[in-house]
């Protein structure tokens, strides 16, 4: 695993967010909401909760969107529990209190296919990346995707994707008209998070911020919001954030993206334990290779 330690100095006590953590891949414009909760637990009661853990149990896990409206759900009662060395670095930090920026890159594996990050994520961080203190950068032209090239190609040497025939387009949906996938990330830009290949995979719009309430934040902007939120009121706080995409057998498209989120200071307070669904209502897709169809075409 690659590490990446990023030290900070808190540059203010303002905080100024309002910077999407996903972007699209084409053009389609996102936004995060600011909605305030003090806690993922505060909502689990309202929340479809699943006992699905294993990534077999939650590729498999069907998507149904009167019962997953914003294309997420809970898992194990919100109670994160974070996976492979990121576990010690967590109990190590939370044992001793330490709240030092932090962000783990897994990279790509042979297949070119984005895998895991993780990240101790602090007020510092987040304020570094506030568009009012820094602009956020576009993509650079070698972000590309697995799955995001009918007539893809993965270098492995280079670790890069190539291709000419982009399997995104512009759909019209109910309630949504623009882009079906996002350059989606993992951990979002406005967390700390960077525009490189190992940070993004190919979400659905939905995936990304589910129906774009900013009223009630879906898709990777739920867990996004939930932690801007609480960093803006506990500053001297952090949180360990965790992102593994996951696939199933060789597929290019990951089936959706398992989310642990907890406080370093005050793990009951503020945790959350999410599945969020790399699916649009209206389409299938097709995750071997990323092309899909509208239902009904």
């Amino acid at each position: 695993m690659k590490l990446t330690t990023k030290w900070f100095l808190a540059l203010s006590t303002v905080l100024a967010i309002s910077i999407s953590g996903c972007s699209a891949v084409q053009g389609s414009n996102t936004s995060q909401s600011s909605t305030t909760k003090s806690a993922a637990s505060s909502a689990t009661s309202t929340r479809t909760t699943e006992t699905a853990q294993t990534n077999s149990d939650l590729a498999n896990l069907p998507f149904d969107l009167t019962k997953y409206p914003q294309n997420y759900t809970t898992l194990n009662q919100n109670v994160p529990i974070f996976v492979n060395g990121f576990k010690q670095t967590v109990a190590a930090a939370q044992k001793a209190k330490t709240t030092r920026a932090q962000t783990y890159f897994e990279g790509l594996d042979d297949l070119g296919r984005t895998q895991s990050v993780s990240a101790i994520v602090t007020y510092s961080i987040m304020h570094s990346h506030a568009s009012s203190v820094r602009k956020r950068p576009a993509f650079p032209k070698t972000t590309k995707v697995a799955g995001e090239y009918a007539d893809g190609v993965y270098n492995k040497n280079l670790q890069q994707w190539f291709g000419r025939s982009n399997n995104n387009r512009m759909v019209q949906l109910n309630g949504y008209r623009g882009y079906l996938y996002n350059k989606s990330h993992l951990l979002a830009w406005s967390l700390g998070g960077d525009m490189q290949t190992h940070n993004v995979i190919l979400g659905t719009r939905a995936q990304n911020v589910g129906t774009n309430d900013q009223r009630n934040p879906g898709g990777m902007a739920y867990t996004e919001t939930l932690t801007r939120n609480y960093l803006s009121s506990h500053q001297d706080d952090a949180v360990a954030y965790q992102v593994i995409p996951v696939y199933v057998g060789q597929e290019l498209v990951p089936r959706g993206t398992h989310v642990l989120v907890q406080s370093i200071n005050n793990p009951s307070q503020f945790q959350a334990n999410v599945w969020v669904f790399n699916t649009q209502s209206g389409v299938t897709i097709n995750y071997n290779n990323g092309s899909f169809q509208l239902n009904g075409e």
